[in-house]
């Protein structure tokens, strides 16, 4: 007796049976995110927990765990473009998300860039300056998709964020987070701002802004000053003050806490020429192209 070899219609009816599941389960996690908005509401954040919306350390651990198990001809760029958007559309259980697009240039992909990364759904603006980026951000449920830093550029944002004030906006993740095989991203980057500290995922990198007395620091003084105090660091931008010296963006492998003992051990390593190290953010790491 020969096995049963299916019909079209038959693989289409299973297709079928496949997508009902599937939606079944979106309609479950959807309504466990709801669950967790009402605890929060309930109980208060544990010990080192950030309380808002915005989990973007967890988020990286569910994409990464999500991209180890992708398999069957399934792209990891393609599961990982899914969850963004069932993420983001999951947000407004929590708060009324809005994004706004700084787009010194290349508007569009920087556009795309942000949407790939925080769904349809999301309501988004472009901004054609950084503080028209700042002032969204008055709104505690903006996020702002920062340009990287590029030299030369007219409006230099990121000394703006070396403030220990509680209501200083930043850096929480770093776009793309996923390989994107058309390519359309590979000359973009973006930090992502937001109304809340950066949470640790597992794999970070952190961002430290010193400021600096001479208005051209040395970096092979400052990367021996870094390894005195047992860090390591890469200068990603500088921002020059004529008489009033330098600030100098770090990018720092691992998640440093803004309380770290090791800089304030830093600043007093060169007291002349370090005036304050201040954490701005922090980011998961993005996933590796396959």
């Amino acid at each position: 007796m020969s096995d049963h070899i299916p019909s079209l219609a038959d693989l289409r009816h299973d297709i079928d049976v496949l997508d009902d599941q599937i939606l079944d389960l979106l309609r479950r996690r959807a309504e466990t995110v709801q669950r967790i908005t009402d605890a929060k509401s309930r109980e208060p954040a544990a010990a080192g927990q950030p309380d808002g919306f915005l989990r973007i350390g967890r988020e990286a651990q569910i994409l990464r765990r999500l991209a180890g198990r992708a398999r069957g001809g399934l792209p990891v760029a393609a599961v990982t473009r899914i969850w963004r958007e069932l993420i983001s559309a999951l947000y407004r259980y929590q708060a009324p998300v809005k994004v706004a697009v700084h787009a010194p240039n290349k508007s569009a992909g920087r556009w795309d860039l942000a949407r790939d990364f925080y769904g349809s759904t999301t309501p988004m603006q472009l901004c054609t300056t950084a503080s028209a980026v700042f002032r969204a951000l008055a709104d505690p449920a903006t996020l702002g998709i920062m340009a990287l830093p590029e030299d030369g550029e007219k409006e230099c944002w990121w000394p703006l964020l070396a403030s220990r004030s509680a209501d200083t906006p930043r850096i929480v993740a770093r776009l793309p987070f996923a390989p994107n095989p058309s390519g359309r991203f590979a000359e973009l980057g973006a930090y992502v701002l937001a109304n809340a500290q950066p949470e640790e995922s597992g794999d970070d990198m952190t961002l430290l802004v010193l400021q600096m007395s001479e208005a051209s620091p040395s970096m092979a003084r400052l990367s021996s000053l870094l390894a005195q105090v047992g860090l390591a660091g890469q200068a990603v931008a500088q921002y020059r003050r004529g008489e009033d010296g330098a600030r100098v963006l770090l990018e720092l492998p691992g998640f440093v806490a803004a309380e770290d003992s090791r800089l304030a051990a830093l600043a007093a390593a060169d007291p002349a020429q370090i005036f304050d190290a201040v954490v701005i953010g922090a980011y998961a790491v993005p996933l590796a192209a396959d």
